[in-house]
């Protein structure tokens, strides 16, 4: 039978003869680690290692070599070999779990033939790394501010990349993290959870966000959590090799030391190391992975490379032209007046028509999802980002149709329709305020992030409801017809309202998803903007109004005033302003009663009012 040796350092001689050998229920031999005089041991000999991590490295190059069977036992100074081989318990632990382990051969991870214990780093890893998400929370919220504050200096990397099964590739990473396997570390549990220490494999993970708002919400995410989540701009391959390559030297750093290099070879030697595991080791039996995975749709290719690469990261996200083009034709394709979308304009106009005069709010909704004047409003916000002169031109012109075709069919059906009557449906939309202008402004929102993501598109039914574009149009028609400017105008300002709202807000939302340049969409930006803050002035006016009115309501809503309870108060109007109010009484009123009540409210208001009542008798 092998002998057993314990190799450890001459600085640790008197801790290992008093306390670390009388734990050994078998024999063990103490042998001091000297580099200039490494050990020549007989093959199958049972080293158990109580060294630090540089002295480690050295030794498990020299088991390999001398087929040791290697035991590693947790030493202060060995936090990455630790982490590696997944040594969660102390020294006494450690031995009496080797006493009952059975032997087996795991995979050594190198790195330009330098054997890696832990992890690979090159660029910033921030806490994607093993161990880097297992500090209490004060010293992880620490940690995500200090990542924070580092990021708009950090430049992407642009890396040339080869895997095993020969595929090639160029993308711009802040950062990669390569290890042979991530159990006992955080990672394991959600991003790299189908990993091993024998099989064959090794795990990279390319750090590559857009921007700096794509980082910080991750890092602010990670802070409040004890579990990993994969991030999008996560890119993992897992293979027997990896070769990078950059066109100029970088940083790396192998189990904590910085080096420099412009071309790294990294391999996993299968099942080339003889070791006695500890319980949290996770090995199979099963044979060797025959077929390398590669999960890397989000990461930067083509024209985002050059736009990343070598410079700090933007603080919001620019795709690419190739990664849009299929949205940019759709929105080209919405900017072209089309048969279908004349008649679907004509038809959604006449239904919300019948529905205000109706006072019909079902009919009126089918009036809006019909309406097809979202598409070319989100197009123009598209051609505004983009000051693409030919898409702003079609889809003003569509825009501008569109327009016609409903104010001519509302006022050519009011012509038909013998009623001259405003229902409230129609009376709703006469005096829009600030109020509409944010139902727009987030709609716009909703309608542009609808046609950029795929897996929102089903919501733009919801949107075309929010926001209700050709309501307003059908009263302004009406008004038209009715030769009443105060109707037309009103409706009118409402459409104006929703239309600057949708165009502003829906532009700075592809601005935020990364659809164009600040430098190219700020003119854009700066004409939606003024055109907002044109139909702000009549709005705010609107609004103070309405906030007047609802002040007043909510000063006589429930009082009582020579016994004579106030219900049901509606406030129109300031100046002259008149209440209409359900006076409660156990008596019928007289001239002089009701006088005197008005009397009481102008002196409870500080202002004339002309007083419209009607009289409950309670008994």
């Amino acid at each position: 039978m092998a002998d057993s040796f314990l190799l450890f350092e001459v600085t640790d001689s008197e801790l290992v003869s008093s306390k670390i050998l009388p734990l050994f229920e078998q024999v063990v031999l103490p042998k001091s680690w000297q580099q200039e005089q490494p050990p020549q041991l007989d093959a199958q000999s049972v080293v158990y290692c109580y060294l630090s991590d540089s002295a480690l490295a050295k030794v498990l190059d020299l088991a390999i070599q001398q087929q040791w069977l290697v035991a590693i036992l947790p030493h202060p100074q060995a936090s990455h070999a630790r982490r590696g081989f997944s040594l969660l318990g102390g020294i006494e632990a450690a031995i009496q779990d080797y006493q009952q382990a059975k032997a087996l051969t795991v995979d050594i991870l190198r790195c330009n033939q330098h054997l890696v214990l832990n992890h690979l780093v090159v660029g910033h890893s921030f806490n994607l790394r093993p161990g880097g998400h297992n500090a209490p929370w004060r010293e992880r919220l620490k940690q995500t501010w200090l990542n924070i504050g580092k990021i708009g200096q950090i430049k992407p990397l642009k890396l040339s990349l080869q895997t095993a099964g020969e595929c090639s590739f160029s993308t711009a990473v802040v950062g990669l993290v390569v290890i042979e396997h991530a159990h006992g570390s955080m990672l394991s549990k959600r991003i790299l959870p189908d990993t091993h220490c024998n099989d064959g494999m090794l795990e990279s993970m390319l750090i590559a966000p857009r921007s700096i708002m794509e980082m910080c919400r991750f890092l602010f995410l990670a802070m409040f959590g004890r579990v990993v989540r994969k991030p999008p701009f996560l890119g993992l391959i897992k293979s027997k090799s990896l070769s990078l390559e950059a066109e100029r030297p970088f940083s790396f750093w192998l189990d904590g030391i910085e080096s420099q290099a412009r071309r790294l070879e990294l391999r996993c030697e299968h099942r080339s190391l003889q070791l006695l595991p500890s319980k949290a080791m996770i090995f199979q039996d099963e044979a060797i992975a025959q077929k390398e995975s590669r999960k890397m749709a989000h990461l930067p290719e083509g024209e985002a490379i050059k736009g990343l690469a070598e410079k700090p990261l933007p603080w919001i996200a620019h795709a690419a032209t190739e990664e849009f083009k299929e949205l940019y034709q759709l929105l080209r394709d919405n900017a072209r007046i089309t048969p279908a979308f004349i008649t679907l304009m004509i038809l959604s106009t006449l239904l919300a028509t019948i529905g205000l005069y109706a006072s019909s709010a079902p009919v009126i909704i089918g009036a809006m999802i019909l309406a097809p004047l979202m598409a070319p409003i989100i197009s123009l916000s598209m051609a505004l980002t983009r000051q693409d002169p030919s898409l702003t031109t079609s889809s003003s012109f569509t825009l501008l149709v569109g327009l016609c075709v409903a104010l001519g069919f509302a006022a050519g059906a009011s012509f038909i329709i013998p009623m001259e009557l405003i229902t409230p449906e129609i009376a709703s939309r006469m005096s829009p305020n600030l109020l509409d202008l944010g139902v727009a402004i987030i709609s716009g929102v909703a309608g542009a992030y609808a046609h950029a993501r795929v897996d929102a598109a089903k919501s733009l039914a919801g949107v075309a409801i929010a926001v209700a574009l050709v309501p307003p149009l059908a009263v302004t028609g009406i008004g038209l017809g009715w030769l009443d400017v105060s109707v037309a105008w009103g409706a009118f300002l409402l459409f104006l309202t929703n239309l600057a709202g949708i165009v502003f807000s829906a532009a700075v939302c592809f601005l935020a998803l990364g659809f164009a340049p600040f430098t190219r969409a700020k003119k854009g930006l700066a004409m939606a903007l003024v055109a907002v803050a044109l139909v702000s002035v009549p709005l705010f006016f609107s609004f103070s109004r309405l906030a007047e009115e609802a002040n007043i309501v909510q000063r006589l809503q429930g009082k009582t005033f020579n016994q004579v309870l106030l219900r049901t108060v509606q406030a129109r109007g300031i100046e002259p302003l008149v209440l209409r109010v359900q006076l409660v009484s156990e008596h019928a009123l007289t001239n002089q009663q009701l006088d005197s009540l008005k009397q009481s409210i102008e002196q409870q208001l500080g202002q004339a009012v002309t007083l419209e009542a009607s009289i409950i008798i309670r008994r």
